[in-house]
């Protein structure tokens, strides 16, 4: 209402009380700038900017999940070599003494410890790294959401929109469950 009533340059007084980001870099660049569509140009860069940024953080964990089986299994194999290699190369004599069953408890136990790298590789893909790469994404496609809002906010005031149809567009975002009565 005040951009509307007073222009825009009436906003360049309130920037001190906005927290820093996204909007106040908004609004700052609406009081620098008279065209819209450079204004949506430079706002919606900086997004595709942030956007990257999280891709990135998403992608590390997202990839973490995939190798840590690969991983796991690896520290199997080499684990199955040991194993085999101490039992088949113990050099001993067979004597009367020779306990077959001790030497398959010895295959075995070596066996379940091999096998551990690989419940550790899956354990840690799909409750540690896939977890947390999926809520990273999740927390970005909301965060990119809300800063869609706020561009098409920032654009509807530096077009001058009257606030009535401001807030009418931009709940056009939120779903008809969460938007006020109209009562």
């Amino acid at each position: 209402q005040k951009a509307r009533k007073d222009g825009l340059l009436s906003l360049e007084a309130d920037l001190p009380n906005m927290r820093e980001g996204f909007f106040k870099n908004g609004i700052e660049l609406a009081i620098n700038e008279r065209e819209s569509s450079r204004l949506r140009t430079f706002l919606n860069l900086e997004m595709n900017n942030i956007t990257s940024r999280h891709i990135a953080g998403q992608e590390l964990f997202l990839y973490m999940g995939s190798y840590a089986p690969a991983f796991g299994m690896l520290g199997t194999v080499l684990g199955l070599i040991v194993m085999m290699n101490n039992f088949a190369g113990s050099g001993e004599e067979v004597s009367a003494s020779y306990d077959v069953s001790e030497k398959f408890a010895q295959l075995l136990s070596g066996m379940g410890l091999a096998l551990i790298t690989t419940f550790y590789g899956v354990f840690m893909a799909n409750m540690i790294f896939l977890p947390i790469g999926g809520k990273l994404k999740r927390i970005s496609e909301n965060e990119m959401m809300l800063k869609n809002i706020v561009v098409e906010g920032i654009i509807s005031i530096h077009a001058r929109e009257h606030p009535l149809l401001i807030k009418e567009k931009l709940m056009t975002f939120v779903p008809n469950s969460l938007r006020p009565s109209k009562d």
